[in-house]
């Protein structure tokens, strides 16, 4: 198996496979979040896969050399001269060693493509009309990026929300007469489809009712293994109709100024913190962090108070790096009409400004922007949960 000829337990393998599918889709669509035709290296890998039989991942091409160089060509496409940066960012998240972690992700990439791909194919989608649609997961993919990789390594450096505003503009027209997909569990099926091949293994002399059995076995651990994309955004709602994060195991942070506090790992301070720190993040107009714990009163810009504490620490991260700016932006779910939900985000981002510039942060370091129902991180907008999800502030580092 795989992970035999990685000289690697599955564990690692596992760990690697969680941390290279967001990978891979991020690289996808900061590549071709603007494009209007697919690439041709797209095309080389969408022929290499296409078929009518049922195999999605084309099993019969492992081991086979033309896979073997459609994923090493694929990595330069996707990743360029960033690629050194995020194979280490990928052998330290699932530590496995730098030469392994790019031999896993050189047959990973492909998979992932011609796996979707085929899938585009089978729903009569363009591929623009695919871009289009995984777009609208996107920060659910880049919130499933491993610590080290941001949008800037992966392309969408300087590729303003407009130039994504124009893309889904571009796949209106393709989505007209289609059904509506849950993309969110096409990638979970991808994660599952690729996880039952790399711990399965080539090469092991299984009959197909053992590898079906094999993954009804499966199925609760792929829920664990590709948590990170299906729930990029984890965390429950309160009484009060409020999403309440899951901000993981708490550790200790020291800030440049010798400021120290306790954060979770899910935390958007450890986020934030982590892109400022990062010499090789560049500052982009793509990358934002949701607020996780910053809560208005019901139709009204007034903040509750349990958004004191988040006020507090941001702008303690603020003092310590007197050289950041920060861009806020203010979100609201999709109930009434356009036109009070725009006003009502502008009131909340600069609210959210007003209290900074109270703590201390001075007012020529921050914007403020109200963006009303618009990129929602819960597309459906259908349930109290995506509703509270989509009511939110998020911040945007300007510079660093």
């Amino acid at each position: 198996m795989i992970s035999r000829n990685l000289g690697e337990d599955a564990s690692k393998t596992k760990s690697g496979l969680t941390a290279m599918i967001p990978t891979v889709l991020g690289g996808l669509l900061g590549k071709t979040s603007g494009a209007t035709t697919a690439p041709t290296w797209w095309n080389t890998v969408a022929d290499l896969f296409d078929g009518d039989d049922d195999d999605d991942l084309k099993l019969g091409l492992l081991g086979d050399t033309k896979l073997d160089d459609a994923g090493k060509g694929l990595l330069g496409s996707l990743f360029g001269g960033n690629l050194d940066s995020i194979l280490g960012s990928l052998a330290g998240a699932s530590g496995l060693a730098r030469d392994k972690s790019s031999k896993l992700l050189s047959t990973v990439a492909p998979m992932v493509i011609g796996f979707l791909s085929r899938w585009a194919k089978k729903k009569g989608l363009s591929f623009t009309g695919l871009i289009g649609n995984l777009m609208n997961e996107k920060s659910a993919i880049l919130g499933a990026l491993p610590s080290g990789i941001g949008g800037g390594l992966l392309g969408f450096a300087d590729k303003t929300r407009d130039t994504v505003d124009d893309t889904a503009r571009k796949v209106a027209d393709v989505r007209t007469s289609k059904p509506k997909f849950n993309w969110t569990w096409l990638l979970l099926l991808l994660a599952a489809l690729i996880l039952l091949w790399l711990l399965l293994g080539r090469g092991c002399n299984r009959t197909k009712e053992k590898v079906e059995d094999a993954a009804t076995e499966m199925v609760n651990d792929i829920d664990q293994a590709a948590a990170d994309i299906k729930e990029s955004i984890k965390g429950a709602l309160n009484d009060a109709g409020d999403w309440v994060y899951d901000l993981g195991a708490t550790i200790k942070k020291k800030l440049a100024d010798g400021t120290e506090f306790e954060v979770g790992v899910n935390s958007v301070e450890y986020k934030l913190l982590e892109f400022i720190e990062d010499v090789n993040l560049p500052v982009d107009k793509t990358t934002w962090f949701t607020l996780d714990r910053i809560y208005f009163e019901t139709g009204s810009s007034n903040l509750k108070a349990e958004s004191k504490d988040q006020l507090d620490r941001l702008a303690a991260i603020m003092k310590a790096y007197p050289s950041v700016k920060l861009k806020i932006g203010g979100y609201t779910d999709n109930t009434g009409s356009d036109v009070v939900n725009m006003a009502l985000s502008s009131e909340r981002a600069e609210a959210a400004k007003a209290e900074l510039i109270n703590r201390g942060v001075a007012e020529e370091r921050l914007e403020a922007e109200g963006y009303g129902p618009q990129h929602p991180v819960c597309p459906a907008n259908d349930t109290p949960e995506c509703r509270a999800k989509n009511r939110r502030v998020d911040v945007r580092v300007t510079a660093k």
